[in-house]
C-alpha cells in the first residue's frame, strides 16, 4: 500500500513538473530582468501571489543603498520598499532571520512557529499587511559564495499546498539563477561536470523520489544515494536538492 501511494505521488509530481517545464522554458528565454519578473508573477497569481521580491541577503551593517542593491528581482509596492529599507526594517524582519537559517519553505502566517517574534517583529510583519501584502510564502536557497537568497511572493490570500511548494522552490530557484546571469552579463559560469552516476541520481531527484527510492531504483545502498547527493549539491553550490534540480535545469545538465 505504502509502495502504491509513493507510486501515485511520483506520478503526480511528474505530470505537474512537465506542466512546471514550459514555465521554465520560459523563463530561460527572457532577455532582460524585468521581462523574467513580469513571466514569473504571471505564473504566481494562480496562487493568489501578486507581489514578488528576492534578493542576496546583504551583511549586517550595511547602510540603506547597499540593502537596495542586493535586489535582484523587485515587483514589490514602491511606499513599502521605501518604509521597509530606510527604517532598517531587513536586520528586524523574522523573514529574513528565517532566511539565513536556510529554513524550508515556510508560509508568513508559519512565522510564529518557526521563529521567536517580539514586538519589532511583529510591527513588521503588520506593517506589510497595510500595502497588501497580508499574506507570504519565502524560499530560502544560496546564491554564489553560499551568500543566503530569499525569494518571497505575497498577495491578500495565498493558496499552495505542500506540493505547491515544491514546483515554486524549484521555479523560483530556476527564475533567480536567470536573473542573477541578465543582472550580470559579465558573470562567468563555471563549468560543471556530473559523473553519469550523478545524473543518473538527479533525474530520479527531479521525479521526486526520495533517497530509499532512488537508491531501490539505481540497486545502490541510501548511503551511497545519500553521498552522490550532497556531492551533486556540492558542485551546483545548491542548499538542497530542489536548488540542485532546478541548477541542473537551468544549466542544461538535465532536459
Amino acid at each position: 500500500m505504502v509502495s502504491y501511494t509513493r507510486s501515485k505521488k511520483n506520478k503526480q509530481w511528474r505530470v505537474r513538473l512537465d506542466d512546471t517545464a514550459d514555465l521554465l522554458e520560459e523563463i530561460r528565454q527572457c532577455k532582460t530582468v524585468d521581462r523574467l519578473c513580469t513571466c514569473v508573477l504571471g505564473h504566481i497569481k494562480r496562487y493568489g501571489a501578486t507581489r514578488l521580491l528576492a534578493g542576496v541577503i546583504p551583511q549586517p551593517g550595511s547602510a540603506h543603498h547597499e540593502q537596495l542593491g542586493h535586489v535582484i528581482l523587485d515587483a514589490w509596492p514602491q511606499e513599502w520598499s521605501a518604509r521597509y529599507f530606510s527604517c532598517g526594517y531587513l536586520h528586524r524582519d523574522p523573514t529574513i532571520q528565517l532566511v539565513k537559517r536556510g529554513a524550508a519553505p515556510f508560509l508568513w502566517s508559519e512565522v510564529g512557529e518557526l521563529y521567536r517574534l517580539d514586538a519589532s517583529n511583529r510591527r513588521v510583519m503588520d506593517e506589510a499587511g497595510e500595502f497588501h501584502l497580508r499574506q507570504g510564502l519565502t524560499f530560502a536557497f544560496s546564491a554564489i559564495g553560499g551568500r543566503p537568497v530569499g525569494f518571497s511572493i505575497a498577495g491578500q490570500k495565498i493558496e499552495a499546498d505542500t506540493r505547491d511548494r515544491a514546483l515554486l522552490q524549484l521555479t523560483t530557484a530556476f527564475a533567480f539563477g536567470n536573473a542573477i546571469m541578465l543582472s550580470d552579463p559579465r558573470h562567468q559560469e563555471k563549468v560543471i561536470r556530473l559523473s553519469p552516476r550523478q545524473l543518473d541520481v538527479l533525474r530520479w531527484a527531479a521525479e521526486g523520489l526520495k533517497v530509499d527510492e532512488i537508491a531501490e531504483r539505481l540497486c545502490i545502498s541510501g548511503h551511497t544515494a545519500d553521498m552522490h547527493l550532497r556531492a551533486i549539491r556540492e558542485k551546483l553550490g545548491a542548499s538542497n536538492t530542489l536548488h540542485a534540480v532546478a541548477e541542473a535545469f537551468r544549466l542544461r545538465l538535465l532536459s
